[in-house]
């Protein structure tokens, strides 16, 4: 696996997490409170816009976090994912509910994106496994994927588990894969590119044509929770993670090699994607029982994630998150209790 940096990593990432932002917000816009789901997924034109994003893009950012992991210092970044992860599941749980409603139970439970920091913890934690099984991780991953949609539990927001589980392949994907796949999309011809944008187009037209609950897309959901059948919950799981697979393909042949203001935005993911929470907030207060138009309020969520993402792109951002993570991290895990994990053999098919 190549040590240097891809620069198409990073335009890849910029573009995701600007997906990411905007599917947020355009989540809060339908303007009524949420329930199962945000009231955007109830309106179009959000629901096209969010079908299409929540199709590939989650899964093809684990994808492209399972490149850049690496099986050294795993203590230090694990350290480093839960430690934000609890200092800003304690902000934010403070900022939105006050500090009446800071409990255990609201620590165990990520506040809205949040999820993500818990669930990359627990990918570096199975990392070593990766490795050590090389080739067979891929196919043990996906049954794993699968096979967690039939556990009783239903409260898959616990500590990120189900959302874990489900986008595991991806991550592990990426680790063993990811680099060739990005070097094999990197120049493609102009009739590829055509057909996997109209593959994109349309696969999401026959998603929301087909009434496809959003909830199998997003991975947080169990049989138990749907209160489906088991082979429903399986053959849901299995659907999904085609999908997602075959439109994240579809967006690496698309994306071009070089475009150097989302490249920017890719290298300073983290904070754009800590920070840009407290906006969602404000957002959805703003747009329950304003009764402003679908459309219009779509060009708002939109406008709003211009404005955010050029904010939040300023390398103080990033500095200030990435400093604080480590420093806790170095409090966690000492430095003399930081070694380089041993580079394991991986198995051979």
């Amino acid at each position: 696996m190549p040590r240097t940096r891809d620069r198409r990593l990073d335009l890849l990432k910029g573009l995701l997490i600007a997906g990411v932002v905007l599917g947020h917000f355009l989540e809060t816009s339908g303007g009524q409170a949420p329930g199962v789901l945000y009231s955007g997924w109830h309106h179009d034109p959000q629901r096209w816009i969010l079908t299409f994003l929540y199709l590939f893009h989650m899964p093809l950012f684990v994808f492209l976090a399972g490149i850049t992991a690496r099986p050294r210092h795993l203590a230090h970044r694990i350290a480093e994912m839960v430690g934000l992860y609890v200092l800003l599941q304690t902000t934010y749980v403070v900022l939105r509910f006050g500090v009446g409603d800071l409990s255990a139970e609201r620590l165990l439970h990520p506040t809205y994106a949040l999820w993500f920091l818990l669930a990359m913890a627990w990918w570096l934690v199975a990392l070593p496994f990766v490795v050590r099984l090389g080739a067979y991780a891929l196919p043990a991953a996906t049954a794993v994927a699968v096979v967690a949609v039939l556990l009783p539990y239903p409260d898959g927001d616990l500590v990120s588990w189900s959302r874990a589980l489900c986008y595991l392949p991806f991550f592990v994907a990426g680790h063993l894969y990811g680099s060739g796949a990005l070097r094999r999309t990197a120049e493609t011809s102009s009739a590829a590119m055509a057909t996997a944008a109209a593959t994109l187009v349309t696969v999401t037209a026959v998603v929301v044509r087909s009434g496809l609950d959003p909830r199998w897309i997003r991975g947080a959901d169990t049989a138990a929770s749907m209160g489906v059948t088991g082979v429903d919950a399986v053959t849901h799981r299995v659907l999904c993670l085609a999908l997602a697979a075959l439109c994240g393909a579809c967006v690496l042949v698309i994306v071009p090699s070089r475009l150097r203001q989302l490249e920017g935005l890719g290298r300073r993911s983290l904070a754009v994607y800590a920070l840009h929470i407290p906006v969602v907030f404000v957002l959805q207060d703003t747009f329950q029982g304003a009764g402003v138009g679908q459309v219009e309020a779509s060009l708002l969520a939109t406008a709003v994630t211009v404005v955010v993402l050029r904010v939040l792109v300023h390398p103080f951002f990033d500095r200030a998150v990435r400093r604080t993570a480590s420093t806790m991290a170095q409090v966690a895990v000492p430095p003399p209790l930081v070694h380089d994990a041993r580079e394991l053999e991986p198995v051979r098919a």
